[in-house]
């Protein structure tokens, strides 16, 4: 039995446009009450089709990322190789081009996915970045002082600032909670993938063109690496997918099924990209549960900035800086697969918090090992173990997407907000290499543990935190992100034209633990 209801119309707070047809006055077909709609068969059967080809496109944004660290990781490599010496740089000053990067992305990602979510255009708006921080890569291969250094590793990350927010913007537009983590490991396994390649990339290149007309090798692995960027940059503009109203890919009735399968999830649809922008930021900047994966992201990334440092860390051992560069391959191998093995079994359950404190307390292990021996095997093995803090890093992010679904323009800004007030951190962790405390950085190790302790510690306010509310939704007493209890305007296109969502999926939606 069906029941004829009327809808009320969207908060202004929320215009209609071309993309998304609001029909406010039809008559809509809905469930018994307290019935949850689901896919047919068919429907089902044809999602799995658009998944794949899906999939297969947004591997365009994995190439993207793997250049993106493969362009952010060549000063690392290239100090080996007389960077810093050549530019006569001190440690300070070296620390200083190395966090600076990270300035352009905490100004620069809120505003970006907001423009993103404006213009629609993924296929146009990534690329275009790519091959700006292809050509700004390219540049600091002619510096020749601490301040060319400085201006290029800053304009840096302003055009690099886009791409990973914009990316997991995309991913979220296209996939359910229940696949976010897999493709967001996807996504990250490009820093695994180009950690692992770089040493050997670098090792390589900067052995080969060594002294080739006038110039050390680490100018060339800039050179070489920015044009690869530009190259690529253009190709990936016929690849990656825009978002599913407007993909020029898929079929009509595939972009509206795309857009259903999500609506059934949450219980709605994505409402307008033109939410006004102060109301965007109020949602953000009040709501507690973005402001603990803040807190959390910070102390993590004070944790992980080891990973500017990596060649440096191996080079401590005591091998030649080619050797070092090859030893700094296998841990990433290593985090890779833990990392992709723990997205996986993060998916199969449904979960993401014991998932990401698990590899953390691996991690300090890692760093436990390194402040308390001299030996080198056990170094070494440190080193695996701290590699794999990324398999939990990496799930901040899908858990983030599913606690925060819709409004879209909400999720945008908590993405991008996230991660740039996060890589404060990042910042912080570049000034605590200095190389007195080497080799054995026992203060550098310290401040890890303590800075991951705290990271972990907001994960378990912030689960507990998601279990109080999801027992208040238990009770009926849920309200949405405007303080009250208001059931979404689902959209024709999305919903086939025929149907709204029933009152039972925004009821039966809970917060992911």
């Amino acid at each position: 039995m069906t029941t004829e209801k009327k809808i009320d119309a969207p908060s202004e707070d929320v215009k209609s446009n071309d993309d998304v047809l609001h029909l406010e006055d039809a008559p809509v077909k809905q469930g018994q009450e307290g019935e949850i709609i689901e896919l047919t068969l068919e429907e089902k059967a044809r999602v799995k089709v658009i998944i794949r080809k899906i999939d297969l496109r947004m591997l365009g944004i994995l190439v993207m990322y793997i250049m993106n660290q493969l362009d952010r990781s060549n000063m690392p490599a290239a100090r080996l190789k007389g960077f810093q010496r050549d530019l006569k740089m001190t440690d300070s000053e070296y620390s200083a081009v190395i966090s600076i990067l990270y300035v352009g992305y905490i100004f620069a990602q809120i505003p970006s996915n907001l423009l993103l979510n404006w213009c629609g255009r993924p296929s146009l708006y990534l690329p275009f970045w790519m091959a700006a921080w292809g050509a700004i890569s390219a540049l600091t291969g002619i510096t020749h002082n601490f301040v060319g250094a400085f201006l290029c590793r800053m304009f840096l990350g302003f055009v690099e600032s886009p791409l990973f927010p914009g990316a997991l913007f995309v991913l979220s537009k296209w996939y359910t909670r229940e696949e976010m983590a897999k493709r967001v490991t996807m996504l990250w396994m490009a820093n695994f993938i180009s950690n692992s390649l770089n040493g050997l990339i670098s090792a390589g290149i900067m052995a080969g063109t060594q002294g080739l007309r006038g110039h050390p090798g680490w100018r060339w692995l800039f050179w070489i690496d920015g044009a690869m960027t530009v190259f690529l940059a253009i190709c990936m503009a016929f690849i990656i997918p825009d978002f599913p109203h407007n993909d020029k890919w898929l079929k009509a009735s595939d972009r509206a099924l795309a857009q259903k399968r999500l609506a059934l999830e949450t219980g709605e649809v994505d409402e307008d990209a033109n939410m006004p922008l102060l109301t965007t930021l109020r949602l953000v900047v009040t709501d507690v549960k973005i402001w603990l994966f803040v807190l959390s992201v910070f102390g993590q990334l004070v944790a992980q900035s080891f990973q500017q440092f990596f060649p440096t860390i191996v080079a401590t051992l005591g091998y030649g800086s080619t050797d070092s560069l090859l030893l700094t391959c296998p841990p990433w191998v290593f985090a890779g697969i833990v990392a992709y093995l723990n997205a996986y079994a993060s998916d199969r359950r449904g979960r993401r918090f014991e998932h990401l404190l698990a590899p953390y307390v691996v991690t300090l292990v890692g760093f436990i090992i390194a402040a308390t021996t001299h030996s080198n095997a056990p170094r070494y093995v440190s080193m695996f173990f701290m590699c794999t803090a990324n398999a939990g890093y990496v799930l901040n992010y899908p858990w983030l997407s599913a606690v925060i679904p819709r409004p879209p323009a909400k999720r945008a800004v908590a993405l991008a907000f996230v991660n740039s007030l996060g890589n404060l951190g990042t910042v912080a962790g570049s000034f605590v290499f200095p190389t007195m405390w080497a080799p054995n950085y026992v203060q550098t190790w310290t401040i890890m543990c303590c800075s991951l302790v705290f990271g972990m510690a907001m994960l378990i306010i912030l689960r507990l935190h998601l279990a109080s509310l999801n027992k208040k939704m238990d009770r009926g007493s849920y309200v949405d992100e405007n303080g009250r209890m208001q059931f979404a305007n689902p959209t024709s296109e999305a919903l086939g034209g025929s149907e709204r969502v029933a009152e039972g999926n925004v009821n039966a939606w809970r917060y992911q633990l």
